[in-house]
């Protein structure tokens, strides 16, 4: 004799569902959600320390110098960033993310033909 699973639903229907329909449709989600887990190894980073290096930015002001290195504030990746850089840098100016520490980004600039890095939103 075969169990009945009976499903109610919120909208006034009600399913029955046999055993093996039940086993059927628990393993149909767990092989979705097996399949979206191991997906999820293989996608590229984008947040944190990995996903900013290689980001394009603006430059929102002119960078003023202090010691050795340039300071001022970018726009990347939608956020307001603090930035270092070895040379001066002037309001509008694009440049590349070379690595990030403690929340700010070191920056280097290229030219603009020259950039194939992936685009800021911005």
């Amino acid at each position: 004799m075969s169990r009945v699973f009976v499903l109610k639903l919120p909208f006034d229907y009600t399913m029955y569902l046999s055993s093996m329909e039940l086993y059927i449709l628990s393993a149909v989600l767990l092989l979705i959600i097996l399949f979206l887990t191991i997906k999820s190894f293989f996608l590229k980073v984008q947040g944190g320390r990995e996903g900013v290096a290689g980001q394009k930015t603006k430059a929102l002001g002119d960078f003023s110098k202090n010691g050795e290195v340039y300071e001022g504030q970018v726009f990347c990746m939608g956020e307001i960033w603090n930035a270092k850089a070895d040379y001066p840098i002037m309001k509008g100016d694009s440049s590349i993310v070379s690595y990030s520490e403690a929340l700010v980004l070191y920056i280097y600039k290229r030219n603009t033909e020259q950039i194939q890095e992936k685009e800021c939103s911005g």
